[in-house]
């Protein structure tokens, strides 16, 4: 009876919460002529990721990419911006709200969307890809990539045209580049839980410095983002304090529950994060955790079966789901304290690298790192609009809580255009970020934080993170 108790106060209690973006597109108000300075944007391109791709939801999709942070800051030039469009929904598997209340996402097939402007005779503006890492900018060509594996991504920016990232970049002669990389070489070990490894922190120095070097040798002025810091991420800091709420919920009907049983990597291999711990989030429980969060208290092996995921030896399923170590919660679902501060340790020294490379080849440095710390802690409001990085009503992040939605790119941009300004003596507009599709009036919907816990789909997760 005890069991089912608990069980039924998880259900009720334990939830994750997802933020929903417009896909509606609003075009910008053509500029007049504007002044850039001392910086020439005739041939302008981006180096990065997937938040240089204009990635949003899991998915790289067009009503998405058109609002690129690289995108935007050359509509307010006026300058030319072509970019590897995938049609919607996109290829990463998109995630979607399925119904409000209750609310529940459902995830598109992977490659539910198809590249349309291949037979481009130039080399792209955006050569973001998503998924890559640092060295992948320098040395793949073709997927796959000896680094990250297979990646569709990375064939449709590079189109089998033979050349790197950097390669193709220098063949393009641009005038001005904005570089934006090194966030995966972290990112994957952390939302892995630790179980995936970062790139060494020595060898990301060598080759940052390799890149911004080549650039600078070829007579590229530009500017360089840092990598922010995964405690000002949603994706790491949403479902801790809900779990948190549960336990402690459940502690009421039988004390004997200390907190969250998790899997360790290393000795003592079970580790127990306390309420306090998941309230405050000490100990960090990732966004791809809610649907086994929704199943804590669970006798039914339910987790496993439902994932198609053998029992791992001596788990015991008869168990309440990680309330005992005999049937613990998964490790790549926790980022514990020890692993935080490897990722902390790890971003400190990439950034210091980033700084290092920008002041001795005379690039501007965007200090992301800081710019969404205060975001996080004060939020920040740019024409009327409150930005923070809570989910679902921050606006910042968009449903895979790692990456922006389109007012987020809006507000990633204007942080870039105000270090072209200051560097390069500019006047480059800001954007009016309340002119760029965004969350839904959350007041005028059905969902609220008053309403009700919402519900969520396990599996929403599994395309391309980054």
């Amino acid at each position: 009876m005890k069991k089912n108790k608990i069980i039924l106060i998880l259900a009720v209690i334990i939830s994750s919460i997802f933020l929903f973006n417009c896909e509606d597109r609003n075009d910008l108000t053509a500029p007049g002529e504007v002044s850039t300075g001392t910086a020439d944007f005739s041939r302008f391109v981006s180096i990065g990721n997937s938040l240089t791709a204009g990635y949003q939801s899991s998915a790289l999709y067009e009503d998405a990419q058109n609002y690129s942070y690289g995108k935007m800051i050359a509509d307010q030039i006026g300058t030319s911006y072509e970019q590897p469009i995938v049609s919607n929904p996109g290829i990463g598997g998109r995630i979607e709200i399925s119904t409000l209340v209750p609310f529940v996402t459902s995830t598109q097939p992977v490659a539910a969307g198809l590249p349309t402007n291949t037979g481009y005779a130039g080399i792209y503006n955006n050569l973001g890809i998503p998924g890559i890492l640092l060295a992948d900018v320098l040395l793949t060509n073709a997927s796959p990539s000896q680094f990250v594996g297979t990646n569709p991504l990375i064939d449709v920016v590079l189109r089998g045209q033979g050349k790197t990232v950097l390669e193709s970049t220098l063949a393009d002669v641009p005038t001005f580049a904005s570089v934006w990389i090194g966030n995966n070489d972290i990112l994957g070990y952390a939302t892995s839980g630790g179980l995936l490894p970062h790139t060494p922190t020595e060898t990301f120095g060598q080759l940052y410095g390799q890149l911004i070097g080549a650039l600078a040798q070829a007579g590229i002025k530009g500017v360089v983002a840092n990598i922010p810091n995964v405690k000002d991420v949603p994706f790491f800091t949403t479902v801790g304090p809900s779990v948190g709420a549960g336990i402690q919920a459940v502690q009421s009907v039988n004390p004997a529950v200390q907190g969250l049983v998790y899997q360790m990597s290393d000795a003592p291999f079970i580790g127990v994060a306390t309420v306090d711990d998941l309230l405050t989030n000490k100990v960090f429980i990732t966004l791809k955790a809610s649907g086994a969060a929704a199943l804590l208290g669970d006798v039914s092996g339910a987790y496993y079966t439902s994932n198609g995921i053998d029992v791992p030896a001596g788990v015991d399923v008869a168990q309440p789901f990680g309330l005992t170590p005999q049937n613990p919660f998964p490790n790549s679902f926790v980022l514990d304290p020890a692993e935080q501060l490897v990722v902390e340790t790890v971003t400190a020294s990439f950034n210091a690298s980033i700084a290092g490379a920008s002041t001795a080849f005379g690039f501007t440095l965007i200090d992301i790192n800081e710019f969404f710390s205060e975001i996080s802690a004060n939020g920040i409001v740019e024409n009327g609009l409150t930005f923070t990085t809570e989910y679902i009503f921050g606006g910042l992040f968009s449903l895979d809580g790692v990456h922006p939605t389109s007012q987020g790119y809006a507000v990633i941009a204007n942080k870039f255009i105000e270090g072209i300004n200051s560097s390069y003596q500019a006047e480059i507009p800001q954007i009016n970020v309340s002119t760029i599709p965004g969350s839904l009036d959350l007041a005028k919907t059905a969902l609220s934080r008053e309403n009700g816990i919402p519900s969520f789909e396990a599996g929403t997760f599994d395309g391309y993170l980054f």
